[in-house]
């Protein structure tokens, strides 16, 4: 591999030393082999390439801590609770060729380079007609596109259709749609026995590729998932030296779920089993309580705040500054269903912040700048398996990094010289100000051109098989989809009471009503 010198004023570090002023890296092999000022470094050449200059800033690269990169395939208007939607999935489950979802998936993972991202956490729900659910092309992308992942196959064992057990929610339907739902993919729960065994043949085949693939299990979250699924999963993440990542109270129903069921939060639920490690990644995380948060910090788990799908879902805002009061892990993530569908992270960290600018305290303003980015690449590290490796950028460290153009973000001139450049490049950098990006030390884009894959010719490979092929569907998926519609009335009358269920808010936004004037109490 060439010998770079990365040149930034200033270098975002993160490590020992928060910024480098006119600061560099060089770069050898995959390591970041010194970091320090620019004229000294630039005295240990000569160097193959020279990335950056004065007029760029160098960052870590961002780890996408909540990603489900199938949904490339189905960008689209997203605005269904999670209850709700899951009846409606298997309409996008039908067959496929593996050669059009690698292709889409390295659509999305192009966009994930052009959003800042470096790596992700991919919680794959899979193709059942393709050999070990299509995870094989989808690593394969990984793999061309040059990106990092810890990439795990979803498991779910229960409660696939609503919060109860199946053969009590199917006998809610008319006879004759039971028996339909019943023979379908709805649920899209595949034969737990079938999905270890692909753990198994994937990480064999796939964990440690270039040093830059892990393979994690993924128990889905926690009303799909059994307390003997969760114990199987965390077991076999353990014999193989793994990670855990399963979704985690992402709705106000998956809360009262883990009540009424087991009679305990979800988070002391996981953590009584078993499951809650520093291997541990919960995604979402929005409807935790006090109580909970203290054992989550304690747990040494990572959190994954996803605010723009959070919000486009219903779920919820994340309580990011309450987590990170009480000592717990919060990274951030896109879901795969970003803010604005660009898979900018600048724009998803932003909109995590700026929730967490709450109108009924006085004396809070912006979470520190600093303290954001350093637990978005530390936590982000922990969660993909590299904590030794990534998380700033500093000698033995990965090479994963962004170089980021300032004129833009920077201007007018002389605006912002007396303001904390974090702040600056929190509430104003984005993806359009990206030149390079740099993965495992080999350049993913550069100059605002994506180097790993002819892009005009996968735009028209993408289009053409979405068109052709994968939009196409048999009269057998038109039916699946058909079928969300036709049970949808009785899930929405399923959870109907349990949202009479009252809950005492964390925080308030806004007023439904007024006290009466100081005058008239009595």
């Amino acid at each position: 591999m060439p010998r770079y010198l990365v040149l930034g004023d200033p270098v975002v570090s993160l490590g020992a030393t928060t910024l480098i002023d006119d600061g560099a890296l060089i770069v050898e092999g995959h390591d970041i082999v010194e970091a320090g000022p620019r004229l000294a470094l630039e005295a240990h050449g000569p160097f193959d390439r020279v990335l950056g200059s004065g007029d760029h800033f160098v960052m870590p690269g961002f780890v996408n801590c909540h990603y489900h990169s199938e949904l490339a395939i189905g960008p689209g208007l997203y605005q269904h609770i999670f209850e709700r939607a899951n009846v409606h999935i298997q309409g996008s489950v039908g067959p496929i060729d593996e050669e059009d979802l690698y292709t889409g998936v390295l659509w999305g993972l192009v966009s994930a380079i052009r959003g800042g991202q470096t790596g992700t956490v991919d919680m794959y729900y899979g193709r059942p007609s393709l050999p070990d659910f299509g995870c094989p092309p989808a690593l394969r992308a990984y793999s061309d596109a040059g990106l990092r992942t810890a990439f795990g196959l979803v498991s779910r064992d229960q409660c696939r259709y609503v919060h109860e057990p199946d053969e009590q929610f199917l006998a809610r339907l008319p006879g004759d749609l039971a028996a339909e739902v019943r023979a379908s993919p709805m649920g899209y729960a595949w034969p737990v026995d079938d999905v270890m065994a692909s753990f198994e043949r994937l990480f064999d085949d796939w964990h440690g590729r270039d040093d830059r693939i892990r393979i994690v299990t993924a128990p889905d979250w926690t009303p799909a998932c059994s307390d003997a699924l969760y114990q199987r999963c965390r077991a076999v993440a353990d014999d193989h030296g793994t990670g855990l990542i399963t979704h985690a109270l992402e709705t106000r129903s998956e809360m009262l779920f883990n009540l009424r069921a087991y009679g305990k939060p979800a988070v002391q639920r996981l953590a009584d089993l078993g499951v809650l490690t520093p291997a541990t990644v919960l995604e979402h995380f929005v409807w935790v309580t006090d109580e909970e948060l203290r054992i989550f910090a304690d747990s040494g788990a990572v959190a994954s705040n996803n605010a723009g799908s959070n919000l486009r879902l219903s779920s919820g805002i994340c309580r990011v500054r309450d987590i990170m009061d009480t000592g717990g892990r919060v990274a951030f993530g896109t879901d795969g269903i970003s803010f604005s569908d660009r898979e900018d992270f600048f724009e998803e960290l932003r909109l995590a912040l700026y929730l967490q600018r709450r109108p009924q305290r006085f004396d809070q303003g912006r979470i520190n700048s600093e303290r954001v980015l350093r637990a978005a690449a530390v936590n982000g590290a922990r969660a993909i398996g590299e904590e030794s490796k990534l998380g700033s950028l500093e000698a033995g460290r990965y090479a994963d990094l962004l170089v980021v153009r300032k004129d833009r973000i920077f201007f007018p001139p002389g605006r912002y010289h007396g303001e904390p450049f974090l702040d600056v490049v929190l509430d104003r950098a984005g993806s359009q100000d990206i030149d390079s990006v740099m993965v495992h030390g080999r350049v993913l884009m550069e100059g605002g051109v994506v180097t790993v894959v002819d892009e005009a010719q996968l735009h028209d490979r993408f289009a053409e098989a979405v068109s052709e092929r994968v939009y196409r569907a048999s009269p057998e998926v038109r039916r699946w989809a058909e079928l969300g519609g036709l049970v949808e009335p009785y899930v929405l009358d399923f959870y109907r009471d349990w949202y009479d269920v009252p809950v005492q808010p964390a925080h308030v936004y806004n007023a439904g009503t007024l006290p009466p004037p100081a005058g008239n109490r009595t």
